[in-house]
């Protein structure tokens, strides 16, 4: 009996961890394109890329996540990055430089945690991003992160764009960090949102004049 309790326990956390889904949806991220444009590759998973998910991305993979939310592990470039199977070059929004932006995420299951947000001038084309050109964002308020309230599902987020900044093709990415496993925190103890954490990126590219 006990042994069948604790098979429940795992079964039900590994639920938990793999249907926890989220995706940038203003500006479109490259998976979700195909929402508004049908030209665009389709793909109805657009809210799942979750660097290969918790174990892939911790035990595997050395908590290293692809840049756009890819298993780290997969070949480069990989299916959300620049020349990948979704990243078509498309600049799906055009954004004033300086201006706070209005950014909209859907959680399909809300695992608390927080949002945060960074921007790559893509100087090469030709090439995928590398996690060295992301600069971080702050919110309009000044804060570096969002944290997600456990009734959110559809949320709008103020990004600060930086002041001066003009790019024909810069890549704006959104991070979400859940917020839902127990580990262990700095002091110890083991606690919600302590430890390692699902991870969710989305990538959309924007131009900024």
């Amino acid at each position: 009996m006990a042994i069948k309790f604790v098979v429940i326990l795992v079964a039900l956390a590994l639920f938990e961890q793999v249907s926890s889904h989220g995706m940038m949806l203003t500006p479109s991220n490259r998976a979700s394109l195909w929402r508004i444009n049908k030209n665009s590759p389709k793909n109805e998973n657009d809210d799942a890329f979750d660097c290969g998910g918790l174990e892939t991305q911790w035990n595997k993979n050395g908590g290293k996540c692809g840049t756009c939310g890819d298993n780290w592990a997969s070949p480069v470039p990989r299916s959300n990055e620049n020349t990948g199977k979704f990243g078509n070059g498309l600049v799906s929004k055009t954004y004033l430089s300086g201006s706070a932006i209005d950014v909209s995420v859907k959680l399909t299951v809300n695992h608390l945690g927080t949002f945060s947000y960074s921007l790559c001038v893509l100087k090469n084309p030709t090439k995928p991003e590398t996690e060295d050109c992301f600069v971080d964002l702050k919110l309009a308020d000044g804060s570096s992160v969002y944290t997600v309230n456990a009734n959110d599902s559809t949320i709008s987020n103020k990004v600060q764009l930086p002041s001066g900044l003009t790019c024909k093709h810069c890549v704006l990415r959104w991070h979400y960090k859940c917020g839902n496993s127990v580990g262990k925190c700095e002091d110890g103890i083991q606690k919600k949102g302590c430890g390692n954490q699902v991870t969710f990126r989305s990538c959309a590219d924007i131009s900024i004049v």
